[in-house]
């Protein structure tokens, strides 16, 4: 790995549509994320302090980290990366005609229709089977521990949660409606292999998705969102997390928006990176702690 991940920390943006995006959706889990972007920052945050010695070790430590081959940190940032992709060119090619009329910020766009219902669940279930991957990766667990993975969801914080909060706000509410939790499994009981393959996450996750041919993989990916989706039901419900409220809150950041549920979806599908960003952050608070510990 060229680039550690504290670099791709430090690449982030500082403000652009995915972190108004995030803002907005953050006012919903309050006071959980920041926009960190900054090593020295999540550092500081981590530890609690600001030794300018302590720092440079843990910085030292977490680099180390990061390069080593043998680590899961950059296998897991690139589960993000091929989520990432996967979103613009499927959320690229499915913009609506009106979406320009929609939100001052977007001029022209080009007409094309959205995905069905079987191929939007079949792209969650890859973002939350990339969740589960990453959580292995990071953890040095086995590609299956499911119920490591769901047991952790209950401890996500800070940018974890506000990216689980887009997952489910984002990915099932806007485009499946608000009962989209409940009927995912039965949408995924439909989805067939060349639908599967038509996701482009699916061919750049494939090679670290347990199990060999498309059936052994669709069945990871139902396991996957089974340990997932009772918490995401849980959350939201905590939470009151609807698609209605999920607009009025990127109203509050990105501005008016005067299309359909639907059509915003594949508007932050196709110009925002919220699951690579909060996923660098995720990744990188992690390693960091690790670091720190190691000190």
């Amino acid at each position: 790995m060229s680039t550690t991940v504290l670099e791709r920390l430090e690449r982030l943006p500082h403000r652009n549509l995915t972190v108004l995006a995030l803002r907005g959706i953050s006012t919903l889990v309050p006071g959980t994320w920041t926009n960190i972007t900054s090593a020295e920052a999540m550092i500081h945050e981590v530890l609690g302090s600001t030794d300018p010695e302590l720092t440079r070790q843990v910085r030292d430590r977490a680099d180390e980290l990061s390069r080593a081959r043998h680590e899961g940190y950059a296998r897991a940032l690139s589960l993000y990366d091929a989520v990432n992709r996967s979103q613009k060119a499927a959320g690229g090619l499915r913009v609506l005609a009106n979406v320009a009329g929609a939100l001052p910020l977007v001029k022209r766009l080009t007409l094309f229709t959205p995905a069905n219902e079987t191929l939007q669940a079949a792209d969650l279930s890859l973002k939350v089977a990339a969740e589960m991957l990453a959580f292995t990766q990071v953890n040095g667990l086995p590609g299956d521990s499911f119920g490591d993975f769901g047991a952790s969801l209950t401890e996500y914080t800070s940018e974890a949660r506000v990216r689980m909060a887009a997952l489910v706000c984002f990915d099932a509410f806007l485009p499946l409606g608000d009962q989209a939790l409940q009927r995912l499994d039965g949408l995924l009981g439909r989805v067939a292999s060349h639908e599967l393959r038509q996701l482009p996450a699916y061919v750049g996750m494939a090679p670290l998705i347990p199990g060999r041919g498309d059936q052994a993989h669709l069945s990871f990916l139902r396991r996957s969102v089974d340990q997932w989706v009772g918490w995401a039901d849980g959350f939201a419900s905590q939470l009151g997390l609807t698609g209605q409220r999920t607009v009025r809150a990127l109203e509050t950041t990105i501005g008016p928006w005067h299309g359909g549920f639907e059509q915003l979806a594949i508007f932050l599908d196709a110009f925002t990176d919220t699951y690579a960003h909060t996923g660098v952050q995720a990744v990188a608070r992690r390693l960091v702690e690790r670091a720190a510990a190691e000190i």
